[in-house]
């Protein structure tokens, strides 16, 4: 059987596409896919789990990978990119590929390809800048000012300029779409006033001023890791944590699969893999930070992607903390290396090698701007030329330029199936760091109608079976235990039924240094226990057993 629809990269799909696509998935392989709603958006739109596995009873007992897109409206590469891993897998299990099928007989993928099914859908008929949601404006506050809208019927809030000796912006003379920063030398006659394309709203007739904005909440700005209010170019993280479905269904959702042990959340743009620590004050351990930015750069090989500490290396301000962000969620609140992944580098693309990329949305670098404008303009399909209209409001102004939304927000379609290539090879690389614990039992007979039961818990994955080392004081980390059932035939002559033990070290997560060509040596703790129980009678004994994140399995013996 063959996947009916694979997605290939090859243009962004509507919200209506995707859901159809969605829908079709489990329709055309139903013993690997299962689909799911989750939640509802204040618009009734569904959100939807794409569970990618084995489909049996032992499908969420497996140990799983988490892939999410979709956290912000206009990140319109972070839900294709999604849509082309699960397309691949799906695509390749299909085929009977023998790599995929024995991973996924083996593991279970959890995919969300779209957090904010609303704002997506809503940007992708044309509105106006979204951050995440469509939450009305918090405390019924009306919009007065300028507000970006599309005037020209194309889809597309492109750029609109005026003249005004008040402007603060010129006209480049080198590269005409480039609105160049005003000059103490440039004279006043040059001067133009520089914005989205769009009008004012409630406006008084005077005042060239902007509005807020209508939908200001940024769902990765309102998840339980250290969240407090916040407000940053006129959005907000919302009144508490978790106070929006989309946000209360994702994090949900995550909670009731425990066996989770690795997540990636997929964003634009920059072209880097975002890992801990968040913050100064961190509460994860030096070990877990070096095997999250091991396992990052082990990721990103042949991607041309960069790995970035979100602190202190992408923030906007080091001396303010980022709050309320999904991956450092997984991590601290969960225990699990969650990576965000910004998709898509217009620097790179433009010839920039940009080493301090969220510098560019604090204090950016006009002669930046001006190579990457420079470079889309040479594609001749990203950009429009300017064109004169008459405002209803301000009379002559000039619309056109780039097309933001296919250029730096998101690739141009031509560009697209790359970069989702790029995404994928990520995930499939951080997907392999789960823990993976295989169970032995061995029964050796003592006496007559004594036994030794041992049951030998191994993990062969990378991570420990609490994935960080942060996850084992965390109550969402399942434990490691074994528990014995016994038929009525049998009675329990050592130990007790339920035996715990330490979580299991995998191959990747030994101490700092521990991994050492020159200096080699063996882990503290161990990939490997033994629990044990002496048993007297006969008939058939059960094991079921519990080895955190590394999964849950059962075992049978028969005595006698």
């Amino acid at each position: 059987m063959t996947l009916h629809t694979p997605y290939t990269g090859d243009r962004y799909l509507t919200w209506d596409e995707i859901e159809a696509w969605l829908v079709d998935c489990p329709k055309a392989l139903p013993q690997w896919a299962r689909l799911e709603v989750v939640g509802l958006t204040d618009n009734d739109r569904p959100i939807y789990l794409l569970v990618i596995g084995k489909q049996d009873s032992h499908i969420d007992q497996r140990p799983g990978f988490w892939l999410d897109g979709g956290t912000h409206a206009a990140e319109w590469t972070s839900v294709m990119s999604a849509l082309y891993s699960v397309s691949d897998w799906l695509s390749k299990l299909a085929a009977g590929d023998a790599l995929e099928t024995a991973f996924f007989e083996s593991h279970t993928a959890y995919v969300m390809p779209c957090i904010s099914p609303d704002g997506y859908a809503a940007m992708m008929d044309g509105s106006p800048f979204i951050r995440s949601t469509l939450r009305p404006p918090p405390n019924a506050s009306v919009q007065v000012g300028f507000v970006p809208e599309d005037l020209t019927g194309d889809k597309t809030v492109r750029w609109m300029r005026w003249k005004h000796p008040a402007g603060a912006f010129v006209i480049d003379q080198d590269n005409p779409f480039f609105m160049r920063p005003r000059t103490l030398d440039d004279p006043a006659d040059a001067a133009y006033f520089f914005c989205q394309e769009g009008s004012f709203v409630n406006w008084d007739g005077h005042s060239w001023v902007r509005a807020h904005r209508q939908f200001g909440l940024d769902l990765n700005r309102n998840f339980p890791a250290h969240w407090a209010p916040f407000s940053m170019f006129g959005m907000d993280g919302g009144t508490y944590p978790l106070s929006a479905p989309e946000s209360r269904a994702l994090v949900d959702t995550f909670a009731r699969y425990p066996h989770i042990g690795a997540a990636v959340t997929n964003h634009t743009y920059t072209g880097c893999v975002l890992t801990q620590p968040y913050r100064k004050d961190t509460p994860l351990p030096r070990a877990d930070i070096q095997i999250m930015e091991r396992i990052a750069k082990d990721a990103v090989r042949g991607t041309d992607y960069r790995v970035y500490k979100t602190y202190p290396d992408f923030t906007y301000d080091p001396d303010t903390s980022i709050v309320g962000v999904w991956a450092d969620t997984i991590s601290t609140t969960f225990g699990i290396p969650g990576y965000t992944l910004e998709l898509w580098d217009p620097f790179g693309y433009a010839g920039i090698d940009h080493d301090k990329p969220a510098e560019f949305f604090s204090f950016p670098n006009p002669e930046m701007i001006a190579q990457v404008i420079k470079r889309f303009a040479e594609r001749g399909d990203t950009t429009e030329p300017w064109a004169q209209i008459e405002h209803p409001q301000l009379g002559q102004v000039d619309v056109g330029g780039l097309d933001y939304m296919r250029t730096i927000r998101n690739p141009p379609v031509p560009l697209l199936e790359a970069e989702c290539k790029r995404g994928t090879l990520v995930a499939d690389r951080v997907r392999r760091c789960l823990p993976r614990v295989e169970s032995t039992l061995k029964v050796v007979r003592r006496g007559p109608s004594l036994y030794e039961i041992q049951l030998t818990l191994a993990n062969l994955g990378f991570l420990s079976t609490s994935s960080l080392a942060h996850g084992v004081d965390l109550p969402s980390t399942p434990v490691v235990q074994a528990e014995l059932t016994l038929p009525d035939t049998a009675g329990l002559v050592s130990g007790q039924p339920v035996r715990q033990t330490t979580h299991l070290d995998g191959w990747g997560s030994f101490a700092p240094g521990g991994v050492h060509s020159v200096y080699p040596s063996l882990p503290e703790r161990g990939h490997q226990a033994r629990l044990s129980w002496l048993v007297d009678g006969d008939g058939t004994i059960s094991i079921a057993w519990i080895a955190g994140r590394g999964g849950r399995g059962q075992v049978t013996a028969h005595l006698g």
